[in-house]
C-alpha cells in the first residue's frame, strides 16, 4: 500500500461474520463484559477488508453504542471516543499474531489481525487469544 491510499477496500455488499471471526470477537468482547458490545456483535457485519492483504476487517452494527462514560472508563488514557481489546495469538507458521478489537464512538469498528504487513492469517487455525487487555 502506498502512503495516502485508503486503508479499507469496501465490499460490494456487507457480509456476515465468518464462524472464526465471530469466535475470536466473542472471546474479546467476553473479556470486556459489556452487554451493549455483545448486542453489537450479535448484529455485526463485515463492510470492508484491509487493502494490504492481511486478515483485518471493518465492522458495522446498527445496535446502540456503548455509553461515552463507559468508553472513558474502559479506555486506558480515559478517552471518550475509543478503546481497544488487545491480545496475542498464534497459528502454525505464525508464532505471534496481534489481535485487536477497536471500538470507536462506542461501536465495534475493526477486527485487526497483524502478523506482518500484508500477511493473511488463517483464522481457522488461530489459537484462543492470550494476554488480553482492555485500554
Amino acid at each position: 500500500m502506498d502512503v495516502g491510499e485508503p486503508v479499507w477496500q469496501d465490499l460490494e455488499s456487507p457480509r456476515d461474520l465468518t464462524r472464526d471471526e465471530r469466535r475470536l470477537l466473542e472471546q474479546l468482547v467476553g473479556v470486556v463484559g459489556e452487554q451493549v458490545l455483545q448486542r453489537q456483535l450479535d448484529a455485526a457485519v463485515v463492510t470492508a477488508r484491509c487493502r494490504c492483504g492481511c486478515s483485518s476487517v471493518r465492522l458495522h452494527s446498527t445496535e446502540a453504542p456503548v455509553a461515552e462514560g463507559q468508553v472513558r472508563q474502559l479506555s486506558g488514557p480515559g478517552r471518550s471516543d475509543h478503546f481497544s481489546v488487545d491480545a496475542r495469538s498464534r497459528a502454525p507458521g505464525f508464532p505471534d499474531v496481534h489481535v485487536v478489537l477497536h471500538v470507536v464512538q462506542g461501536r465495534v469498528e475493526e477486527l485487526e489481525l497483524f502478523a506482518g504487513e500484508g500477511v493473511a492469517v488463517p483464522l481457522a487455525d488461530l489459537a484462543d487469544p492470550t494476554d488480553v487487555t482492555v485500554a
